[in-house]
């Protein structure tokens, strides 16, 4: 099931050109729907899983529910909204993202300092540990692998769910 599939349309002027609107249907991609608690709250509904270097939610949902148009559920399940941010970045987009954030000569300057606990601490704190921005930033990037994947017996309440909410 295509996601956008039932998505209301809207007429917008797509064109924008003032004073000689034309005024085209388009799907309402602002809409915004979120999974129901019950769902979330059980632990069984989910499979966890942890996403390796390449894997994207297309290739989730075929090797999981058999379709890679169900990506969306992936993504639904971990209520992300920007597959380009929310999910994690392959290494070779890290070390650019983490370039182009720092600048090439900073990739390796000090962030801040951690304790063994992973607690910011002050440079001065016994045992702190120097963190760099590249570490910094692979740090968050790896907090996104763990992910809780909708067991495929569970997909169709899912796909109900959304058509429901999409009225």
């Amino acid at each position: 099931m295509a996601y956008f599939k039932y998505f209301d349309t809207i007429n917008y002027d797509v064109r924008g050109i003032k004073n000689k609107p034309t005024i085209d249907s388009i799907t309402n991609i602002l809409k915004r729907v979120r999974m129901k608690v019950d769902f979330v709250k059980y632990q069984s509904f989910f499979a966890m899983h942890t996403i390796i270097d390449g894997e994207t939610p297309e290739y989730l949902a075929h090797e999981y529910y058999g379709d890679a148009e169900l990506h969306w559920v992936v993504l639904y399940a971990q209520q992300m909204t920007n597959p380009y941010y929310d999910w994690p970045l392959r290494y070779y987009d890290l070390k650019k993202f983490v370039t182009k954030k720092y600048g090439t000569a900073n990739i390796n300057a000090l962030h801040h300092y951690e304790d063994a606990d992973k607690f910011q601490v002050d440079s001065t704190a016994a045992g702190a540990i120097a963190v760099t921005n590249f570490i910094h930033e692979e740090t968050l990037n790896d907090a996104k692998r763990n992910i809780n994947l909708v067991r495929p017996e569970f997909v169709p309440e899912i796909v109900t769910e959304l058509k429901f909410l999409l009225k």
